[in-house]
Parts: C-alpha cells; sequence; structure tokens
C-alpha cells in the first residue's frame, strides 16, 4: 500500500459533522493519559507509534535535569498530534507548535489539542516550519517521513537548522534498518554534533544542539 498520501497537501479536510464520530486511542506515557482523535490518510492511525513513544520518553528524562522552561517547541511533521500534545501536557508553561502538510492531519492535531485541553498548542497545515521565523524553537521534535523520501528529509532538517535558536536542541526519533546511522553522520556534518541518545527495539533517538 503507498503511504504518500501522507505527505500530500492534498488530502481532504474532514467535513466537521464526520468528525464527531472519529475512532478514538488513548495512550500515557508517566502521569499523563491523553486521547486522539485518528482518521484515514493519516501517520499511525491505529494506534500510538512506537518510536514517537521512545522519542518523548528520551526527550521528557532528559528535560527532567533542565533548570529552565522551553519557551516555544516544535512538532515537526506533527501527524494527528501524538508528539505536540504531550509536550504540551508536560510543559504548560511551553508553547507547542505543530505544522503538517497534510491537511487532514493538521485538522486532527487541532481536534486533539481541544480534546485534552491543551491551550498552549497550536497547529497549523503548512510546508514544514516554511512559516515559522529564524531563531525561534527552544527545541524540536521530529519523527522524520521515511516513505517521503531523503529529499524531503533533508529539506525539513535545513527548516529546523533555521528555526532553531542558539543552543537549541533537535530530537530525532529514527529506525535503524531506515538509516538511522546515516542520518546520525549528515546531522553531525550540518549541525556540527549528534548524539544517540537511546537505542531500543530498532530505533534511534538522536539529539542535535545547534551551535
Amino acid at each position: 500500500m503507498s503511504h504518500s498520501h501522507y505527505f500530500s497537501s492534498q488530502t481532504a479536510l474532514l467535513a466537521p459533522e464526520k468528525t464527531r464520530d472519529l475512532p478514538l486511542i488513548s495512550h500515557e506515557i508517566g502521569e499523563i493519559a491523553l486521547q486522539f482523535f485518528t482518521a484515514r490518510a493519516v501517520f499511525s492511525k491505529s494506534g500510538f507509534d512506537a518510536g514517537s513513544d521512545l522519542l518523548l520518553k528520551t526527550f521528557f528524562a532528559r528535560q527532567s535535569h533542565a533548570t529552565e522552561p522551553i519557551p516555544n517547541i516544535g512538532d515537526l511533521g506533527c501527524g494527528y498530534g501524538a508528539i505536540g500534545a504531550f509536550c504540551a501536557a508536560q510543559f504548560p508553561t511551553s508553547r507547542v507548535f505543530s505544522a503538517d502538510i497534510n491537511a487532514r492531519a493538521a485538522q486532527l492535531c487541532a481536534l486533539n489539542y481541544a480534546k485534552n485541553n491543551l491551550q498552549n498548542g497550536f497547529a497549523w497545515c503548512g510546508d514544514g516550519f516554511s512559516a515559522v521565523p529564524d531563531a525561534f524553537f527552544g527545541a524540536i521534535l521530529f519523527n522524520p517521513p521515511v516513505r517521503a523520501g531523503n529529499a524531503t528529509i533533508a529539506k525539513l532538517f535545513g527548516h529546523c537548522e533555521r528555526t532553531l535558536r542558539e543552543n537549541g536542541q533537535l530530537w530525532v526519533v529514527l529506525r535503524t534498518a531506515q538509516g538511522a546511522k546515516s542520518w546520525a553522520k549528515k546531522l553531525e556534518a550540518q549541525f556540527g554534533s549528534c548524539q544517540t541518545l537511546q537505542i531500543s527495539a530498532g530505533y534511534r533517538v538522536l539529539l542535535v544542539s545547534k551551535r
């Protein structure tokens, strides 16, 4: 089955009357339990993605030692908003900005922020972070759309480099079998550093700090 519709801006929006009967999935990380509307033509519609779960747990564990809150957090390629919603719940004093080129995904993300009463979360449909000012984010979390191709992923990493502030952090999760080691080398060349923080169940969590 083709997954290209995940990365298409032509995916139709759901009619308002359709959103009332969408399937719901639930997920917990630590003491946070959230619910998510899902639908066809969005990533991981049948359950919470294991890579996103590992990314969030690793990110939260590292942030537990932080001395200052992150004012702006980016959720790139947000899908139905799984990563952004957990970040908004975990860091209520931070603003979380979620973007996806898939209009239905962005619509669902906005619905899920509202469903979980997360007023510090914001979602829009757009080409990555092309609409975001330079040096805006303190942290970006990214589960790259591998099936969209390397050129698309490289372009989105460019968006991350531009929109991260100095000493901002880019958190990435990738399957080892889908090029995580290769991307780690590319990110190190692009940013000057890239750490592999976690390896589990075929996934790697990478951390890049912008100098």
